[in-house]
């Protein structure tokens, strides 16, 4: 699947601090501690955050469009209503970071630690998840257009509510996977992982 990356432009404006600005164009925030911020309906377009810490904060139906998250720490951060246009997370951590009601769109996750990751009622359309650790995600009521996950642990992750027809999750682990039966139809498997998921009928197989 072929996301459009973020959008930005060669000079962007550095800063080691977070602005008390409600719209933020073409910055770089370089270590910028944002811990517990209250950021609900920012607006970011074209910026990037490097190694920055955001754990806990409000970003509350903050709008980001063409974004870079490049090895920052969104633990506990709330991005529900959020809107994500062209945004890459890039080895970030988003441990029990909440996505509720989220709309993300060509946006990509590429080895982030993301155990706890709260998805439910989201909707993603063209998303990619790649090397990422998703271990008791929740992924439930999530509208899935086009998205993909490659080499993701999933273990006990939740799947309830969400139509699972075409998703391919043979290079994913997913041992211990909650999920409605029949949303399994049209899933991609190995034979392995159908074993595996075969339990989930009661059936045992020998």
């Amino acid at each position: 699947m072929k996301l459009d990356p973020p959008r930005l432009p060669e000079a962007l404006t550095g800063h080691f601090e977070l602005p008390d600005e409600d719209e933020f164009e073409s910055c770089l925030f370089t270590e910028c501690h944002m811990a517990h911020e209250r950021l609900v309906a920012r607006e970011f377009r074209q910026c990037v955050f490097r190694r920055c810490t955001i754990t806990d904060a409000i970003l509350t139906r903050a709008t980001f469009i063409d974004v870079l998250f490049d090895h920052c720490d969104l633990s506990r951060a709330n991005f529900d209503s959020a809107l994500c246009q062209r945004v890459r997370f890039d080895t970030c951590r988003l441990s029990g970071t909440d996505m509720v009601q989220a709309i993300l769109r060509n946006v990509s996750f590429a080895g982030c630690k993301a155990d706890y990751l709260n998805l439910s009622e989201a909707k993603l359309d063209h998303a990619s998840f790649a090397d990422c650790i998703l271990p008791e995600a929740a992924i439930e009521g999530v509208t899935l257009k086009s998205a993909e996950f490659t080499a993701c642990d999933l273990t006990r992750a939740t799947l309830f509510r969400t139509h699972l027809n075409g998703l391919d999750l043979r290079t994913c682990t997913l041992d211990g996977l909650t999920v409605n039966l029949p949303d399994l139809r049209g899933l991609i498997v190995t034979p392995l992982q159908a074993m595996e998921l075969a339990k989930l009928l009661g059936l045992v197989v020998r």
